[in-house]
């Protein structure tokens, strides 16, 4: 299997399903064969955002959900 970030580009907007949590709080989701790392993603595993990467390296990326207004956090508490 080779990875690579293939058609994706820094600035693009797409799905992202967070698989798990990082203890920086950031989303673990998967985008093709990258792995994107959600920040602000407080939200339990299975959510999907739609994102924007923010910076793409040849295996990962960093990214940023669009829908910033509210989040629940895995204790069920709403940060607005």
């Amino acid at each position: 299997m080779e990875f690579g970030t293939g058609d994706l580009e820094e600035g693009g907007t797409y799905e992202v399903k967070v698989d798990a949590k990082n203890p920086k709080g950031e989303g673990i989701g998967h985008l093709r064969d990258v792995v994107v790392f959600i920040r602000n993603a407080k939200a339990r595993s299975g959510k999907t955002y739609t994102v924007k990467i923010t910076k793409l390296h040849r295996t990962f990326a960093y990214a940023e959900p669009l829908e910033n207004s509210k989040y629940f956090i895995g204790n069920g508490s709403l940060i607005i």
